[in-house]
């Protein structure tokens, strides 16, 4: 039977508090991981959303769908005008680097981000 791992906290975190949570602040890494890793009690979506409100949070198979990002919303560019600037960092929990981050900024409002999460490879 394959190993669960946790990260940074002890015990298992409810998924339901977290999820509302998230509606008004940013997840600690360890909360992220535990949605990603029961993402089986989820939707996955299908089709990126169109606009979205902030605090909205969706479950994509990037290797499926493949422009999750084109979601509607103006996006910071790069100097070239056409590329959306996005930031890239990798997340701890604990002691371990455990998630890539994208993050995005909006063009109109700079406080409205978007972020990308997904668990690095072991």
């Amino acid at each position: 039977m394959a190993e669960t791992k946790r990260y940074g906290l002890g015990n298992q975190l409810d998924i339901e508090q977290i999820l509302l949570e998230a509606k008004h602040r940013w997840l600690r890494p360890a909360e992220i991981c535990e949605i990603l890793q029961n993402y089986k009690r989820f939707h996955i979506s299908s089709e990126p959303a169109t606009t979205p409100p902030g605090g909205s949070l969706f479950l994509f198979d990037r290797k499926v769908l493949r422009y999750f990002r084109k979601d509607g919303h103006n996006w910071r560019k790069k100097k070239d005008g056409k590329t959306v600037k996005e930031a890239h960092e990798r997340l701890k929990a604990g002691s371990v680097d455990v998630l890539h981050c994208y993050y995005a900024h909006g063009e109109e409002n700079e406080n409205f981000q978007r972020r990308s999460y997904w668990m690095l490879e072991e």
